[in-house]
């Protein structure tokens, strides 16, 4: 959603996210099922040992994600491969993949608030979904304060900035509030979020239907 360290508008610059996030929800499930089967085979500590055996071809392949601004994929990248960032090369992004772990969260919540079935049998799990997103991003503005302030690589620091811009840009976008108005949201209880939250999205169901 950072196609450089330069770019500071996140996913503000570029139409589309709700197509973006269909397309990401695809690769994580797939990328979910993966780590499913390779769990039948290998263990967490296999996965450990191939990361350090192909430390050079993985780290090149995560900088490349990070370049590009797909934190998805590479946190789905980081969970698929057990990458261990208490060893070299990786431990420089291990304040960024703390970052990245609760944004990976949201976004998948994000998918799950926006795209729930219509269907009238479905159970619907928008207000528990709601809920959980509104944990994650409290645990992602944690997460952001500390780690922003602590890494001192301007590279990772720059990635880090531009995750909390793409969050800022999915509130504003989807409960269609200003600067101002995401900063008086993000002070709210996660219980006050969550009570916003309903009053947009659910409430927009309701007069559409």
């Amino acid at each position: 959603m950072l196609k450089s360290a330069e770019k500071t508008e996140g996913l503000g610059k570029r139409g589309g996210i709700f197509a973006i996030l269909v397309v990401i929800i695809v690769i994580l499930a797939f990328v979910g099922g993966l780590i499913s089967a390779a769990g039948e085979g290998e263990t967490d500590e296999d996965r450990r040992r191939d990361s350090l055996r192909n430390s050079k071809k993985y780290s090149a392949q995560m900088k490349g994600y990070l370049e590009e601004g797909d934190y998805i994929s590479f946190e789905a990248f980081v969970r698929y491969h057990s990458i261990p960032f208490d060893s070299e090369p990786y431990i420089e992004y291990k304040r960024l993949d703390y970052v990245a772990e609760n944004y990976y969260d949201c976004v998948k919540y994000w998918e799950k608030v926006l795209l729930r079935s219509d269907d009238p049998d479905y159970w619907d799990s928008s207000e528990l979904d709601i809920s959980h997103l509104c944990t994650s991003i409290d645990s992602f503005m944690d997460v952001y304060a500390y780690n922003s302030e602590h890494e001192k690589n301007e590279e990772s620091a720059a990635y880090i900035k531009d995750m909390n811009t793409d969050i800022r840009t999915m509130l504003k976008r989807y409960l269609k509030m200003t600067d101002k108005e995401v900063d008086e949201f993000l002070g709210y209880s996660e219980t006050k979020k969550a009570v916003v939250m309903e009053d947009i999205i659910l409430g927009e169901v309701s007069e559409d239907e």
